[in-house]
């Protein structure tokens, strides 16, 4: 993705899966890179790509440096934060609460999390899965430049919202927020008694082996992360910084591009979810329309190609 786009999160990798009925597989590697070393010549790219094709890798590579400083490259198990793709395990991890008997994506929030705002009183699991709560986004807070820098609990971020009115009624439209991805991971934590982080680690990240994925946390000396860098006035600069305290159960995960794959991969074959829990996250809702897309729990749908 372009340099400009990377301040908000830092680095970010992507893993896209497709199908390309006119390439012969063997020819992947080859344009793929083709591809790509375009970009990185023309400075609108630099991570790491994974090609996957009916559960078989055909293609994978890092590009440019994941730290520029001491010119160590990227490579395939470069460890990026994810942001926002974080909402996929947010989004999994309430179905599989909701598998366990614990809750029902149906339900109030309010029937979990004491506290809210009586205009959030009629807001539902779904409502937050799919954007459709009304609720305004924590983003749009003056306070979010200092949150960043020095962290917040979910709380102080839920607070930032609390006192404005909501966008619309809830289940009326779509209007992308964090701050209720934000309040989904409190209820993960409410609901399993557990920390969101290890709810992550014991019910996805550990099954799965995806042994280079983790929610970030600011202390930790985490080996093979890449360094941020954005793009200012044509020159290549650190990064702002964001604890990822603050974008939480919204988008506070790293990972890499292997273990991605294997996300992928369980989620559409090896039985991480439910037959019916599989067709709720990947369900188009007719109030969660986006532009030409539909957003499921936690996932934007549309057909391409």
């Amino acid at each position: 993705m372009p340099y400009p786009k990377l301040a908000k999160f830092s680095r970010i990798a992507f893993l896209g899966c497709i199908s390309v009925p006119l390439i012969h597989a063997q020819n992947v590697p080859t344009q793929a890179d083709a591809l790509l070393q375009q970009q990185v010549k023309a400075q609108n790219f630099r991570g790491s790509v994974l090609i996957g094709v009916n559960g078989k890798i055909l293609f994978e590579r890092g590009y440019g440096p994941a730290d520029e400083e001491w010119n160590i490259a990227n490579t395939p198990r470069t460890k990026f934060r994810i942001a926002s793709m974080t909402k996929q395990f947010t989004g999994a991890s309430i179905l599989l609460l909701q598998e366990d008997g614990k809750l029902n994506v149906g339900d109030r929030v309010s029937k979990y999390l004491s506290g809210l705002p009586d205009a959030w009183q009629a807001i539902t699991i779904h409502h937050l899965l799919t954007h459709t709560s009304g609720i305004p986004n924590y983003t749009d807070s003056a306070k979010i430049p200092e949150l960043n820098q020095h962290g917040a609990t979910p709380e102080q971020m839920i607070a930032l919202a609390a006192d404005k009115p909501l966008l619309s009624a809830p289940g009326a439209k779509f209007a992308y927020c964090n701050t209720g991805y934000i309040l989904l991971g409190m209820l993960i934590e409410r609901v399993s008694g557990m920390k969101y982080a290890d709810f992550l680690q014991q019910r996805i990240f550990t099954p799965l082996e995806m042994k280079d994925s983790g929610y970030d946390t600011a202390p930790v000396v985490l080996a093979h992360r890449a360094s941020g860098y954005q793009l200012k006035q044509g020159a290549i600069v650190n990064a702002d910084f964001i604890d990822m305290s603050v974008p939480f159960a919204a988008g506070g995960i790293y990972s890499t591009v292997e273990d991605l794959f294997r996300w992928n991969e369980a989620l559409a074959h090896k039985g991480l979810l439910s037959p019916a829990s599989r067709k709720a996250m990947f369900e188009v809702y007719p109030e969660s329309v986006l532009a030409d897309s539909h957003y499921g729990y936690g996932v934007v749908i549309k057909e391409l190609f």
